[in-house]
């Protein structure tokens, strides 16, 4: 599979596939919460990514490719969800720490 300028080209005959990786079982969690918050919609089979939750992924593609942002948080949401949110990607990356200093390896990928 291929990135050309805004498409995929697929040069396995067989088209898409499915691909896994391994993560701590509290990231995916943390990952499958934020999905259930509707970070990621679908209908009709078309998975998207939520618009306010798009710009923020943007914003990180930015820093990731050596830019600069400024975040400012416009209104606060549930104090309980942000809390429990946050918890769950630190547990989720002490977890994936944990199991990559046992294996003596990076096994688990993170977020």
């Amino acid at each position: 599979m291929n990135w050309d300028g805004g498409k995929f080209n697929y040069n396995d005959p067989n088209g898409p596939r499915v691909a896994t990786i391994n993560l701590a079982s509290q990231l995916e969690a943390y990952l499958m919460r934020a999905q259930e918050l509707g970070a990621v919609q679908s209908a009709d089979g078309k998975v998207e990514i939520a618009p306010d939750a798009a710009r923020m992924i943007e914003a990180l593609h930015q820093v990731l490719a050596g830019g600069e942002v400024e975040l400012h948080v416009k209104r606060r949401g549930s104090p309980d969800i942000f809390n429990e949110l946050q918890r769950r990607l630190a547990q989720g990356m002490e977890e994936a720490n944990a199991i990559n200093k046992a294996a003596g390896f990076y096994l688990t990928a993170s977020a």
